[in-house]
This record gives structure tokens, sequence and C-alpha cells, in this order.
């Protein structure tokens, strides 16, 4: 069924006057009287005898705290924020200007759990035609109502979104460790029934996208879905997951319906843990995948097969279909040593059409790090992929080899980290090998929070060479000021008659100019020039900006801060800062030429949850000092990444301090 924006709004303004009449009720004109005390009687402060022997300071202290509890009673503390951001984005004089709106409110109540409303408002002005704008005025809106852990007995919670969401599934269905089934953007509303071994989810709405930088609008696109899903938990050591999604009209795939289940055995020692998977279509196309994890003294392995038929269906979202194959991965850490190594052998084209390029692939990798002295690393890699032609329009074998060393060192003056490589490439047309070194400092200086800098080069043997100089630096200047830059210059020759240049400037400001006020600024500066050897001399450029600027307001409301994370009995409270990145290297940190993932949701003690924004930043303040876990969606991280320990991350806030921790994602093929 298709849900329109008045009934979405009429829904979320329904839901809004009961919650307001929930938390704001008219004062009976009598006190209700049980049966078993006596009844006692109210009256004005102007009305009560007070006694000469009676404290009076004392007294009007307990009218004052009765009145602050009648006036909100049962709310527990809340939040409101509201940011103006404009957004700048020119190429070549082109130029594409969005102005946002953002708004948030959140309440916690004592007895009826949380209330939240996020509502966001863009305008978006392009005037230039390329491949990421059209030529066009859009304005457009995002609104979500969302409701946790409100009790319906004893026994059953609900969780709901009403508006626009990602829709939610049986974690246990949608995630395992090789593969992940995506999510869809909806306008309609969601549901989530729970108690302490069964969990209910429904949704339905109208399938869309979001849109916009300065704000999050969302777009209708084509369709709707309407869903069932179904996770309990059988005993101590199974689980069972189901899901169930009707697609109606969708924009990129045909109308169907999608079934999907999973069954896990948890031995409850963290020593093993199996997941069977299987999806069906309403076209009779199947998908089968066998995940485990299994630890054995020091070394954890993970394997499994799967098959995907081809043109497999799942919701809206295009699915890593016409696939068969295996894997294996283990990993072993001891003190000094830790090793990662696996291999995937994998088949597509699997009806053999001759009009699809039909190989068979296989990825191996081995990864190890040795730590000789407590400031002394040594490490490498090796990875090996082929493709082998098997079918169709596949011609040739292809095969990829990279080879990498590195030494980390810690002086006085910061981290020094020399890593070279080799790579080789081998395919029908060409047989190229290239040699790299990179020189990576992370410098301790005083006069910087942070000073990184890295030198990389290559240099192939059919004579093409590059430079790569980056630098990044972090600087708070006063309590309320902090800054941020990086820079990057890379200088290219492809071969003697093609060279090129390409610089990026980014820097940021961070602000809080008052009391609950925060100013931030980004700009990004790129230039890219090519020259060529062409009769006439000439060459080309590009220069492109983008800025983004911000002013919010925040304040908290209630009698105590609101607090993220499940309370720890201490009364101290901290941050959780941290990133999400893709983490091409493996050290585990974001360096500048690493990517960032934006609008990933990171889940607190799995209740509380935060969203990357553009530098894959997220944060949670205040939190309850004390142990938390973190864990992200990891079913809308793009594969091949992922984790290799899924199991959510162990964090100890300090009071009056920070924590900060990285997602590092990795490839899961290597």
């Amino acid at each position: 069924m298709r849900l329109s924006f008045t009934l979405v709004y009429a829904l979320t303004l329904v839901i809004f006057l009961e919650v307001f009449t929930l938390l704001f009720p008219a004062f009976p004109a009598e006190s209700p009287v049980s049966n078993d005390e006596p009844a006692q009687t109210h009256t004005s402060s102007s009305e009560i005898y007070i006694d000469q022997l009676i404290d009076e300071t004392a007294l009007a202290e307990e009218l004052k705290k009765e009145a602050e509890e009648a006036i909100a009673p049962g709310l527990g503390p809340g939040s409101l924020g509201i940011t103006y951001r404009y957004y700048n984005d020119k190429i070549e004089g082109n130029l594409l200007e969005e102005n946002g709106i953002e708004l948030r409110w959140r309440q916690e109540t004592i007895e009826n759990g949380s209330f939240e409303i996020q509502a966001d408002g863009l305008i978006s002005d392009a005037d230039l035609i390329l491949d990421r704008y059209e030529d066009r005025e859009f304005k457009g809106s995002s609104v979500l109502f969302r409701q946790r852990q409100f009790p319906l007995n004893n026994e059953l919670q609900m969780d709901s979104d009403i508006g626009h969401f990602r829709s939610i599934n049986p974690l246990l269905v949608t995630g395992s460790y090789r593969f992940r089934l995506p999510s869809s953007i909806l306008q309609g509303m969601s549901g989530r029934f729970y108690n302490k071994d069964t969990i209910l989810f429904l949704n339905f709405g109208e399938i869309g996208e979001y849109v916009g930088t300065a704000a999050r609008a969302f777009e209708t696109t084509q369709g709707s879905l309407q869903g069932f899903g179904l996770e309990k938990k059988i005993g101590n050591q199974w689980d069972l997951g189901i899901q169930m999604w009707n697609t109606q009209n969708p924009e990129q795939v045909d109308p169907h319906q999608s079934y999907a289940g999973a069954i896990q055995y948890d031995d409850g020692h963290d020593l093993q843990k199996h997941q069977f998977h299987a999806l069906v279509d309403s076209f009779e196309n199947v998908g089968l995948w066998y995940d485990n994890r299994i630890s054995v003294g020091r070394w954890h392995h993970y394997s499994g097969v799967f098959y995907f038929a081809p043109d497999l269906l799942w919701t809206d979202v295009p699915i890593d279909n016409d696939r068969e194959g295996l894997y294996w991965r283990g990993d072993w850490k001891s003190f000094r040593w830790q090793w990662n190594l696996g291999s995937e052998v994998s088949k597509n084209n699997l009806d053999n059409k001759n009009d699809i390029a039909g190989n068979i692939k296989t990825v191996s990798f081995i990864n190890g790090t040795w730590r000789f002295r407590r400031k002394t690393q040594f490490g490498g890699s090796l990875n090996i992929d082929t493709r082998h032609a098997d079918s169709g329009t596949a011609e040739g074998d292809s095969y990829f080899y990279r080879l990498k060393g590195f030494v980390n060192h810690q002086f006085p003056i910061g981290t020094t980290r020399l890593q070279p490589s080799l790579t080789i490439n081998r395919t029908p047309n060409d047989d190229v090998k290239i040699y790299g070194l990179l020189w990576d400092q992370d410098w301790r200086i005083r006069l910087f929070n942070r000073l990184n800098s890295d030198i990389e080069y290559f240099q192939s043997d059919d004579g093409s060479d590059e430079l790569n100089l980056r630098l990044m630096a972090e600087k708070t200047i006063f309590p309320e000021i902090k800054l941020t830059g990086t820079f990057q210059h890379i200088i290219s020759n492809y071969d003697t008659s093609r060279d090129s240049k390409a610089t990026n400037l980014s820097l940021g400001l961070s602000w809080q100019f008052r009391q609950n006020w925060l100013l931030g600024l980004n700009a990004d500066y790129n230039r890219n020039v090519v020259d060529t050897e062409n009769d006439d001399g000439t060459g080309a450029s590009i220069n492109s900006s983008k800025i983004l600027f911000s002013v919010a307001y925040n304040i908290n409301t209630g009698k105590t801060h609101p607090l993220y994370g499940i309370p720890t009995g201490s009364p101290g409270r901290g941050r959780i800062v941290g990133k999400v990145f893709l983490d091409e290297n493996g050290d585990g940190k974001l360096s500048i030429n690493e990517e960032p993932l934006k609008n990933i949701l990171v889940y607190l003690d799995g209740r509380f949850t935060a969203e990357t924004g553009p530098k894959g930043r997220f944060e949670f303040w205040p939190v309850a000092s004390g142990e938390h876990s973190l864990s992200i969606a990891i079913e809308d991280v793009p594969l091949p990444w992922g984790l290799k320990d899924e199991r959510p991350l162990k964090v100890r806030v300090p009071v009056r301090g920070e924590a900060e921790i990285d997602f590092a994602l990795t490839r899961l093929n290597e």
C-alpha cells in the first residue's frame, strides 16, 4: 500500500498529541484514594498551616520540590538542538548551493521510555549540468518521530518509527560475517515489539532516498515495501530469525516477495558460533550461505560457503547475486605476534550466459606483525588475486600480486613508519610491475594536538611514476576553538606525453562562541592540472571548492542531563567519540588517504544510536562513566569491507573525560 506524505504528518501529529497528553496530563480535581491507604487532602501552599516550631526554610524547600514534580510528572532528562547549515559546491564557475535546517528533540521519561523528533528542511539550487547534479531547484524535507522502550505491560515493550527511516530487520537474518542484506529507506511506519526472548518486526512505507548535504531530505523514488520479521531465542544456545518482504513497483527491480531465514547456534562460551541462512524470492531464486566462528586456543577461525542464484532479489536494493564459493579466514594473536590469513574462491555466471564474463576468482592474503620491542614493530602482507576465464565473454587469465613490508618505531619526535611495496599486474593486455615506498610520520610536537605527514612514491617498469605528499594537523587555540587542516599534492607522470598535478586543501573550524552555541566551518579546495604535449601545447585544468558552514544551538532540559548508554551505577559523566573508516593499510588509524564513512549507525549498549557525519565521526555525550559497549550497523557497510570481529567493542568512559574508539574496517577478502 502507498502511504502519502499527508498521512505520515497526520499520524505524527496524532502520536505527538498523545505523547504530549501522556507527558503533561491535566491534574485531577481530587486525588484518587486507594482502598489500602488513608485518604490525604492536598491544598495549595497558601492554605498550609505552619507551626512556629517547624523549620520554615526546610518546609519551603519541600513545597518547591513538590511543585516541580507536579509541573513535569514522570519526566526525565531531555535535549533540544537546532542547526542551520549552508553548503556551497563550485566547479569551474558552476555552482550548487544548499540551505538546510535541522531540528532534534529528545525527551526521556521515568515510566514510558523515550521520545524523539528529528526534522530536516532543505533548499537546493544548482545551475550546472553534471552527472552529480541536475539543473533544478529542489525543496525537500524529512521528519521522523521515534519512540523507544515503551512498556505495554509488565513483560512486553515497543519501539516505533513514524516518518522517514531505515527499515529495521532482525540482525540475525541480515547480518553475518561474510554477507549482509542491506536496509531500505522508507516513508511510513515501523514497529518492534519485544520481551526477553522474542522480537517482532513490522515495516511498511514508500521507497525513497536521502538527498542533500546541508540537511537530509527524503525524495520518493518508486514503489512501496511491507515487511514482517521475527527473532526468537530458543533455549540458551539457539536463535531463530525470519524476515518477509513484499516489494511493489520498485524502480530498479521487478515486483516480488522475498523470504529470508536464519538459525544460529552459540555455545555460550564464545568458542563456537554457527549461522545458517536462506533467502528465496517469488521467482524461485534461492540464496544459501553458512558462516561459523570457532576459537581454538589463540586461533579464531571464520569459514563458510555460499550460493546466490542469478537474479536473486531482496527488497528494492540489488544484492551481490550470481555467485557461489567458499572462504576461510584465521586470526592469531599473542603478546608479540599477530597473524591474519585467509582465502576465498568464487565463481560467477552460474547460468553460463554468453553475454556475461564468467570467471573463477581466488583471493588469498597473509598479514603478520611482530612487536620486536616496546617501541618497535615489524610486519608485512602478501595478497594474491587470480581471475580465470571460465565462460561467456571472459578472455584470458589475470594475476595480481601485492607485497608490503613495514617497520614502526617510536622516536622522541614521534612515530615513524617505513613501508616498501611491490605490485605485479599480469593481464592479457598488460604486464607491469610497480615499486612503492611510504614514509609516514606522526610528529610529537607540543604546538599541535596532532601533526601527521607522509610521502609516498610509486614507480612502474613502463616509465610511469607518482609522488604523493600529505600533511594533517589539529590545533586547539583556546578551549572554545579547534582548528584542523589537511594538505595533499599528487604529481603523476603516466607516460612521456602526459603529466598531471592534483592539489587538495581542507580546513576545519569548531568554535563554541557562547554557551550552548557552536559554529562550524569546513572548506575544501581542489585543483587538477593535466599537461599534454599536443601540437598546440594545450593542457587542461579543473578547479573546485566546497564550503560547509553551520551554526548550532543545543540545550539540555530536565533536572539532570540526558544520559546515553545503560546505567553503570557511577554518578560520573563522560564522552565517547570516534570514527568509522576504511583502513587501507590495516594500522587501525585514519590516515590522510583513507576514506571515512558517513551515515553509518553506531550503537551504544545496543540501545542508543548516533550517525557518522561527513568525516566519519560520531559522538555520544553525556555518557555514564564506566564500562560500555559499541557496535555499528555492519549491514550498511559497503562490501567487501567489514570488521575482523563483529562483537561489540568494550570501552571505559572516564569521569569528566573522553574515551575515543574507532571502527577500522578491513577488506574481508584480504
